[in-house]
C-alpha cells in the first residue's frame, strides 16, 4: 500500500524522496492480496498527515489508511542571513534538500530564478526561499541613465534620457527627454531602458 500512495505522490512532484509511515491495519480485516494495481485517492491531506483510500476491483475491497508523508526536494535557501531590502545573490544561495510538506506556498527550485530579486522580509540562514519573501528589484532608479527607445513599424529610435522615478520592469514612470528636455511617460523594458507607447 506504501508503495502505491508513494506512485500517486511521485506522479505530483517528480524529482522528490519519500519516507511514508502509515499505521497499522487492524488485522481482523483479513483482506484477500489485490490482483490489480491498488487504486489511491487522497481525500484528506493536511501537511504531513494522511488519510488515503485504498481500493482493490479484484476481489473487491477498499479500506481507509492513516499515516504520515514526509516529502523531500531539492530547493533554494539562504546561506547566511539575508536582510530585508538587499538584493540576492548567487554567494548567498545554495540548492539543499528539505521537507516540503509543511511549506506554505511555493518555494524555487533554480537559483537564476531568485538571484537579482529583493527580500520583502529579513530571511535566516538555511531558510527555505518562498516567492512571498521576495519582491522584483529596481530596474531604474531616479536619476540613472536610461536609453528611451522608439518604434515606429521595424525602425527603431534611440535616444538618452533621465528616470524621474523609481521604477520596476513593466511599470511606466516619467522620463525627461535629454536632447529635447521634455518629459514623457515610458514603460520599462529592463534595467536603464524603457520604451515610449
Amino acid at each position: 500500500m506504501s508503495e502505491a500512495i508513494k506512485q500517486h505522490f511521485l506522479t505530483k512532484v517528480p524529482d522528490s524522496r519519500l519516507q511514508i509511515q502509515l499505521n497499522p491495519i487492524p488485522s481482523q480485516l483479513r483482506l484477500s492480496p489485490c490482483r490489480n494495481p491498488l487504486q489511491v485517492k487522497l481525500p484528506f491531506h493536511s501537511g504531513q498527515r494522511i488519510t488515503a483510500k485504498v481500493s482493490c476491483n479484484q476481489p473487491r475491497w477498499s479500506l481507509f489508511v492513516t499515516g504520515t508523508v514526509k516529502h523531500y526536494k531539492t530547493i533554494v535557501v539562504a546561506t547566511s542571513p539575508i536582510v530585508k531590502g538587499s538584493r540576492l545573490s548567487a554567494g548567498k544561495l545554495t540548492l539543499r534538500e528539505r521537507e516540503i510538506s509543511n511549506l506554505r506556498g511555493d518555494y524555487f527550485q533554480r537559483q537564476q530564478d531568485v538571484v537579482g530579486r529583493v527580500a520583502r522580509i529579513s530571511i535566516g540562514t538555511d531558510t527555505a526561499i518562498t516567492p512571498r519573501m521576495l519582491t522584483q528589484a529596481q530596474a531604474v532608479q531616479r536619476g540613472d541613465p536610461i536609453v528611451i527607445e522608439a518604434r515606429r513599424g521595424s525602425v527603431v529610435i534611440r535616444t538618452e534620457g533621465i528616470a524621474q522615478e523609481n521604477g520596476k520592469e513593466g511599470e511606466v514612470i516619467s522620463v525627461l527627454n535629454r536632447r529635447s528636455n521634455i518629459e514623457i511617460r515610458a514603460r520599462i523594458t529592463g534595467p536603464g531602458r524603457v520604451q515610449v507607447p
